[in-house]
């Protein structure tokens, strides 16, 4: 049984599905993988190990849709169909979660008040939105140029 979610939630997300032993055993598995998958992705910002008291709405949301999305996965025999509808399932719940571990948005608990983020061990800051200098992040750019400063200079002033 899960943390975040439940087999009854999922149950109810998976409208026409035929819920049975065997059903419900792998949404079991699908909940501790989706679970596993958030706690993976938020661990560096926030302290997970407060949740197993208190669960975030959002981590409740992102964990049970992922769960509805791996259940589809694993449920679809591999059908073009059903392989593009796990894509568009999952897409949203891991863009989300990606905002929320890198910091695009924040984490709030169930009476709305923000929480906190981790000290220590927190990348601050990162070079993602750097802006490469006379485009040297180019692997063909990567050997050594004997006339750099006459092929930059209508780069420079």
């Amino acid at each position: 049984m899960g943390s975040y979610a439940t087999t009854t939630a999922i149950e109810t997300l998976l409208v026409g599905s035929n819920v049975n032993t065997a059903t419900r055993s792998m949404i079991s598995l699908c909940i501790d993988w989706a679970e596993n998958e958030v706690n993976k992705k938020l661990a560096n910002r926030y302290d997970v190990s407060a949740f197993a008291t208190s669960v975030p709405p959002m981590v409740k949301t992102l964990s049970e849709q992922i769960a509805v999305a791996y259940f589809h996965y694993h449920n679809s025999r591999g059908s073009k169909e059903s392989i593009g509808r796990y894509k568009e399932l999952i897409k949203m719940p891991m863009d989300n979660l990606a905002d929320l571990a890198c910091g695009k948005a924040g984490l709030v608990d169930s009476s709305g008040d923000q929480i906190s983020v981790r000290s220590g061990r927190l990348a601050l800051s990162s070079t993602l939105d750097y802006t490469p200098t006379f485009a040297e992040d180019k692997p063909t750019s990567w050997k050594v140029d004997t006339d750099k400063l006459d092929a930059i200079r209508n780069d420079r002033d």
